[in-house]
């Protein structure tokens, strides 16, 4: 198969994305099937250009100076030329614009979704106010966000977890096919005699992962005396992230901030670890689930437990308040026999639903079987 992947950016070092690394995977292991593979990523230092990372191409749509405009047209006349057999898009913003273009060519697209977000027609107001730029600017996503959503209906669809393909098909009537997430097995290579009195949360600060919780938790539990580790690059609110970390430090020596890490970095601290905590609004399905659990680390998450795993496999506990979130890693922190047990069935289960050498054939499948349909219509 010759198949084009695409999300705005490609994980680099400063720069690790959930979405991008599953692209990367993605393109990756089907290289090693023997699969022609181009990832395109919108803009580069040079418009156009080509290299080549663990076999397959990279290649920039526009030099970071262009206009998105440039980038598309550039996208068109790339197909045009090199007619892949299918387009794999993993970045919500694009799928509309994309999707035109490769319905001119006959190429056929699948879209796979990265949040809950994707699954719903509206799900932010427009924001009225006084100033009509402002104004302007939210109608202009809320439009761009809905031709997004109803693009669904005109491609294929895999959804990250059961639970959206649940709502496209309950409330929609979109059809599509879960595939989850992901990750490479690095326990083996940092695993250690003993894990140490670690709790560690993971993700790019912002928002919606809401690490003033973590913090919050950190001081409350200094007297344990086990480590709280934070990791993850500053992305919004960064001047009130950068405050209340250093007020942290400053009052609790058992906690620290890490920054962002390579993928690779998480998974030498999470064979350490005892606990990972996840503070996350529901979302998709995160990575760092899924390292911690091949790291056997029992996860505590406040409110995001995708399709129920955690409850129901014995991996952790799904908390639902700040209180209970607090008395389960008391718990885990002092019962060591059910906490080392819940981190065996939690590696128990990434290692049977989330190496990629197993998943890559899943999206194998579901790919030669659009492209058999294409060739049979």
């Amino acid at each position: 198969m010759k198949i084009f992947i695409f999300t705005k950016d490609f994980p680099k070092k400063n720069f690790i994305g959930g979405a991008e690394i599953q692209a990367y995977l993605l393109a990756k292991y089907l290289t090693l099937k023997n699969h022609q593979i181009k990832y395109l990523v919108l803009k580069g230092k040079k418009g156009l250009a080509q290299t080549e990372i663990e076999g397959f191409k990279l290649f920039s749509l526009s030099s970071q100076q262009e206009s998105d405009l440039k980038a598309i047209i550039n996208f068109y006349q790339i197909n045009k030329k090199e007619k892949p057999d299918l387009f794999f898009i993993r970045d919500f913003r694009y799928l509309f614009i994309f999707y035109l273009t490769c319905r001119f060519l006959k190429i056929p697209v699948i879209y796979n979704t990265t949040h809950i977000n994707n699954c719903l027609p509206y799900p932010k107001k427009i924001k009225f106010s006084i100033n009509i730029l402002a104004t302007l600017i939210s109608a202009k996503a809320a439009l761009i966000h809905f031709l997004n959503f109803k693009t669904l209906k005109k491609v294929h669809v895999i959804t990250i977890n059961r639970l959206h393909a649940e709502i496209l098909k309950t409330k929609y009537n979109i059809t599509a096919t879960p595939i989850y997430n992901s990750m490479e097995d690095n326990y083996q290579k940092f695993k250690v005699a003993e894990k140490e009195d670690i709790i560690v949360w993971v993700a790019n600060l912002k928002g919606r992962k809401r690490p003033e919780i973590f913090l919050q938790l950190a001081q409350e539990l200094k007297e344990t005396n086990f480590k709280f580790l934070m990791i993850g690059y500053l992305q919004n609110n960064i001047d009130l992230y950068k405050k209340l970390i250093e007020e942290t430090q400053n009052f609790n020596p058992n906690f620290k901030y890490l920054g962002g890490q390579a993928v690779e970095k998480v998974d030498e601290i999470l064979a350490k670890a005892k606990i990972f905590v996840n503070t996350c609004l529901p979302e998709g399905f995160g990575n760092n689930f899924i390292q911690a659990w091949l790291n056997e680390c029992p996860t505590i998450t406040l409110d995001f437990d995708p399709d129920d795993i955690i409850k129901n496999n014995k991996i952790g506990f799904h908390s639902a308040s700040y209180e209970q979130l607090a008395k389960d890693t008391k718990f885990l922190i002092t019962n060591e026999n059910t906490r080392a047990e819940m981190g065996k069935h939690a590696r128990e289960f990434a290692l049977k639903n989330h190496l990629p050498k197993n998943n890559v054939l899943k999206y194998e499948n579901y790919f030669l079987s659009i492209i058999n349909k294409k060739q049979h219509d």
